[in-house]
C-alpha cells in the first residue's frame, strides 16, 4: 500500500468518526418536551470501586429516586421549582421540573454493595459501587 492509499483510508476513517460523533450528539438531547432534564453524570473507575457523581443543581433531594434493575441505574429527582428557557425557540413553552437519567454499570460492578450518599448543600449524589475482584 502506497502513501496515497494510506492517506485516503485515514481520511475515510476520520470522516466516519466525525459522522458517528455528530449522529450521537444529534440523537441525544439533555432535555425533552416532557419537562425532563438529564443531569451531568461522571463515572470514576478506581481499582476497587466505581465512584459515580450525579450533579443535580436546584433539585429537591427529598424527592430523589434511585432504581437499580440489574446493572441498569435509573435516577429521577424533582427540581425545587420549575425552570423555563424562554429565550430558546424550540422549548420556550416547556417548564422543566425534574431530572431523569439512565445508565448501565460495568460488568464487574457489584450492585449489591452500592452505597448512595447525598450532599444537600452541593446538590450532588455520590454512588459508590464496589468492583468484583478478578
Amino acid at each position: 500500500m502506497g502513501y496515497e492509499d494510506f492517506l485516503e483510508r485515514f481520511r475515510k476513517e476520520i470522516r466516519r468518526f466525525i459522522r458517528e460523533f455528530e449522529e450521537d450528539i444529534e440523537e441525544r438531547s439533555m432535555w425533552d418536551i416532557n419537562g425532563r432534564v438529564e443531569p451531568l453524570v461522571s463515572i470514576d473507575r478506581r481499582p476497587d470501586k466505581y465512584i459515580i457523581l450525579i450533579d443535580l443543581p436546584y433539585a429537591d433531594l427529598k424527592a430523589l429516586s434511585v432504581d437499580v434493575r440489574g446493572r441498569r441505574v435509573l435516577i429521577e429527582c424533582r427540581l425545587s421549582s420549575g425552570v423555563r428557557f424562554s429565550n430558546w425557540i424550540v422549548y420556550s413553552n416547556t417548564t422543566f421540573d425534574r431530572y431523569y437519567t439512565e445508565f448501565e454499570l460495568p460488568e464487574d460492578a457489584v450492585v449489591e454493595g452500592a452505597v448512595i450518599e447525598r450532599d444537600e448543600s452541593k446538590k450532588i449524589i455520590r454512588i459508590i459501587v464496589p468492583r468484583r475482584r478478578v
